[in-house]
């Protein structure tokens, strides 16, 4: 998902961005590889975060969000570019899904 950027009463850009149903998509092909899974104590709520990383041939924006099995994934930092000497250059995204 690319974020639309929302505008106030007066049409100025505002520091909001807008994930809805009108927000564009795009389909992309990766593959997509657990990394951790913590539960941070925090007063009032039992989050558990998770960590993912993608690698793709596609490049990602910082805020951009990934759809995948009904899961909304954060674009976490920016995404590195890979240029072996031998090999296909690829993305890598780390990504990250907080729940509750």
């Amino acid at each position: 998902m690319t974020p639309t950027p929302v505008t106030d009463a007066y049409d100025n850009p505002t520091p909001d961005l807008d994930y809805g149903p009108d927000a564009p998509r795009r389909v992309m092909w990766g593959l997509l590889q657990p990394v951790t899974s913590s539960e941070p104590i925090e007063p009032g709520r039992r989050p558990v975060v998770t960590s993912w990383r993608m690698f793709g041939i596609e490049r990602l924006a910082a805020r951009e969000r990934i759809e995948w099995q009904g899961r909304v994934l954060e674009v976490d930092g920016e995404p590195d570019l890979w240029e072996p000497r031998f090999g296909h250059v690829h993305y890598e995204t780390r990504l990250k899904h907080v729940e509750g």
